[in-house]
């Protein structure tokens, strides 16, 4: 039987939490107007340059500005950058609001119900100061029906098709579209993952169980519709495990801890755990959930009741308790420190062998052949492709 909470391996945090870590205790705190929940100024001071620079990469850069207490004391140097970035991305911000306003008047136009999907919506419900949440596009959910209509009616309306892209026949969205003015992209879904993907099994996320759950909402006062809370922190956690397992561990895939984090701080009610629980038939979606609220609570941000971490870790045979301690070791160090990873392989090969199917020690013993030869790469037996690896390699240790 799965422990709800396995041992944790060490993190190698030593003195001052990390940064990032920092920022994550700051945004899940029941009151962080109060001044003892605010970073010193002191802090900005003393952290090292890559902790800072991570920050920064994350996009996250207003919100240690706004998290900072007495930030005039911060030194000039790193308080000019923070303020900059503060003031940029509330003009960005204003942009994707401007841009958001005119996708959902021309899906109301034709008729055309629209839901809201990721930064536009967590950044507007659940932040402090929407600006505070970086966004590097805007994505929408539309029925496939719809997709085509809403796409001509949106370009109809000064958005650019990128030449020459066709979306592919696996695709869960059309070509991503381009505001030339407002400098903002948009990605029109008809899916929220890939029609091979596996979090597409089960019902879960199939097309009826979404519109059972999205709900009525408003945006800058026009009618909109967000998913439910339970549903928004399920598809947080599936597309955020996705996404490193498949990209890699990258800065820009902090604000999804950020808006789990925010979401669980300011709901307003307490989740509905067995609704919940009771609608996720999905193993890899289970699992991904598992992962991210292990970390949260392992991270000292929110505690989670008992027979819900138990619910999932007994119910989901995609990770182990070896398998979690491995994916919350390299999360705290290479994603909420910024360590670098090593240029041997990438994080992405270990995480998503990892979160394959099968047992701790068959994907332990596959890893260095995974490594070697990694099962999403096409090409991966390929010499050319191993000669290019090569080739990265010794480029990047000699930069």
């Amino acid at each position: 039987m799965k422990r709800p909470y396995p041992p944790t391996l060490a993190t190698g945090w030593t003195g001052n939490p990390p940064l990032v870590l920092e920022l994550l205790r700051y945004a899940a705190t029941a009151s962080s107007s109060d001044a003892t929940y605010r970073i010193a100024f002191r802090r900005l001071a003393e952290v090292d340059e890559r902790q800072f620079q991570w920050v920064l990469k994350a996009g996250l850069g207003p919100l240690l500005y706004s998290a900072t207490d007495e930030v005039d004391q911060v030194p000039a140097a790193r308080r000019d950058i923070l303020r900059s970035a503060d003031l940029t991305a509330q003009v960005r911000h204003g942009n994707f609001v401007d841009a958001a306003n005119e996708i959902i008047d021309a899906c109301r136009d034709i008729g055309v119900r629209v839901t809201l999907l990721k930064g536009i919506s967590t950044s507007d419900q659940y932040y402090p100061a929407p600006h505070l949440r970086p966004m590097g596009d805007i994505d929408i959910l539309v029925c496939a029906e719809a997709q085509e209509s809403v796409e001509s009616e949106i370009v109809r309306r000064g958005f650019t098709r990128v030449p020459d892209d066709e979306a592919d026949g696996d695709s869960y969205h059309g070509v991503p579209l381009f505001h030339p003015h407002r400098g903002v992209w948009v990605e029109v879904h008809n899916a929220l993952f890939p029609r091979q993907d596996s979090l597409r099994r089960n019902s879960v996320f199939s097309p009826p169980h979404l519109d059972d759950h999205s709900l009525a909402s408003t945006f800058q006062g026009r009618p909109v519709h967000r998913f439910s809370a339970e549903l928004q922190l399920l598809y947080i956690a599936s597309f955020w495990i996705r996404d490193l397992s498949r990209q890699g561990i990258y800065a820009s895939y902090l604000p999804p801890l950020f808006d789990a984090v925010y979401l669980l701080k300011n709901l307003g009610r307490p989740l509905d755990w067995e609704g919940l629980l009771g609608s996720l038939d999905n193993d890899m979606a289970m699992a991904s959930l598992y992962i991210m609220l292990v970390h949260l609570s392992r991270c000292g941000l929110h505690e989670f009741p008992l027979t819900v971490m138990t619910h999932l870790g007994e119910n989901q045979e995609t990770v182990g308790d070896l398998e979690l301690n491995i994916i919350h070791f390299m999360l705290s160090n290479y994603l909420i420190q910024g360590r670098p990873f090593t240029r041997l392989f990438q994080s992405w090969h270990v995480l998503d062998n990892l979160l394959t199917p099968g047992s701790a020690g068959a994907k332990l013993l596959l890893l260095p052949w995974n490594i070697v030869f990694p099962p999403r790469v096409k090409d991966r037996y390929s010499l050319r492709y191993q000669l290019e690896r090569v080739h990265r390699l010794v480029r990047g240790q000699r930069s």
